[in-house]
């Protein structure tokens, strides 16, 4: 059961080779993580806040400033030069995003959520989902402080000889099963059958090269670039232990 699991978590051949868009509360923690993965993997980076009566803060990391982002202009796409392969939404438990921030089915069809703030379980969840490898799942547990084994108990992308001897002698791996509880597959995409190449005659249509760079759009429709006074306190260093 875990490992078909585990298959839904990477689908693709690599998440390098797509751009994900990640959302998290508004803390310092989850800010620090998110901003973790987005170092490593291209993507689109949106921290949310949720406040009375339904109201909704976005904003949306540039890769130098954070930009404020509607929710209109979110739930029409205005924010980004590429749109995102998939997402990946970050949940605090028993507090579920509204279903305005899950991203619409016309410009992202994949969308998944972790359902916890916990770290440990966070990144392991995160770690299979994103495909890490040995070094990823290595540089996440010394930033973390935790064991390899805490965040990564399948010993996913890990060979033999980078294991301590204990670990070639491990009870199963009921932690990592557990941790599926916080999983949820909100939309997967159907594969489209394969196109058909065109005929020798007729003219293959010229490649659009793509902008390099952080896929948010350098023209965000009623953006506010934040200053320093109103800069929000995920910049700040946080301690990344346990839930907020």
């Amino acid at each position: 059961m875990l490992a078909l699991a585990c298959l839904a978590f990477s689908a693709r051949a690599s998440r390098k080779d797509e751009v994900t868009l990640i959302m998290v509360p508004r803390t310092e923690a989850m800010v620090r993580l998110g901003m973790d993965i987005a170092n490593k993997y291209p993507s689109l980076f949106i921290s949310y806040a949720l406040g009375a009566n339904g109201a909704v803060s976005l904003h949306g990391w540039t890769g130098s400033q954070w930009v404020n982002i509607t929710p209109d202009d979110f739930v029409a796409g205005h924010f980004f030069k590429k749109a995102p392969d998939s997402a990946l939404i970050v949940e605090k438990q028993k507090a579920p995003v509204p279903e305005k921030l899950v991203p619409p089915a016309d410009w992202c069809l994949n969308v998944s959520k972790i359902t916890t703030t916990q770290l440990r379980p966070l990144i392991h969840l995160a770690g299979q989902y994103f495909d890490f490898g040995y070094k990823d799942w290595k540089w996440f547990a010394d930033r973390y402080k935790m064991e390899m084994d805490a965040i990564n108990p399948e010993g996913l992308n890990v060979k033999w000889y980078n294991k301590r001897m204990a670990d070639h002698f491990g009870e199963g791996n009921e932690q990592g099963a557990s941790d599926l509880q916080y999983w949820v597959m909100v939309r997967q995409a159907v594969l489209a059958e394969p196109e058909v190449a065109p005929e020798a005659d007729e003219a293959a249509p010229e490649a659009v090269e793509e902008e390099p760079g952080n896929p948010f759009t350098n023209e965000v429709p009623a953006a506010v670039v934040l200053g320093a006074p109103d800069a929000p306190e995920e910049q700040a260093v946080p301690n990344p232990e346990g839930e907020e």
